[in-house]
């Protein structure tokens, strides 16, 4: 196989300058790429340090999505100590830490980002990872 990984994830937004606050200041991502896209509009790419795929802030009117499925799924080696430490930066945290429903060896948390979308939190994928 020649696929060899995700290059980005859009998620919706509708104000960037929000979004950049709660994914870099928030969730200590960095900022891979922002340029100017369109007069009102950027291009903007975060990353996860050491991770491959980055994360691009899209107009949420171009993007059609649930408020009950996440955007967007994180791991963390820690998600009960990610969500206290979430919580004290003023994340909302819509549900857990608890243990996962859909596979025992997983911690979870689900929380809203500064556009309200959901993003998973969560322990491993589901081969111990």
């Amino acid at each position: 196989m020649t696929i060899k990984r995700v290059n980005f994830v859009s998620i919706p937004v509708t104000d960037q300058d929000r979004a950049l606050v709660f994914y870099r200041d928030r969730l200590g991502l960095r900022v891979q790429t922002d340029a100017a896209y369109a007069d009102d509009w950027r291009w903007i790419f975060i990353e996860i340090p050491g991770a491959e795929t980055l994360i691009q802030f899209s107009k949420a009117s171009d993007l059609s999505m649930s408020a009950n499925i996440p955007v967007l799924c994180l791991v963390s080696d820690d998600v009960d100590g990610e969500v206290a430490r979430l919580k004290d930066a003023g994340v909302v945290v819509r549900d857990g830490p608890a243990d996962a429903p859909w596979h025992d060896a997983v911690r979870y948390a689900l929380i809203e980002d500064s556009e309200g979308n959901l993003v998973l939190l969560q322990s491993s994928d589901l081969e111990g990872n």
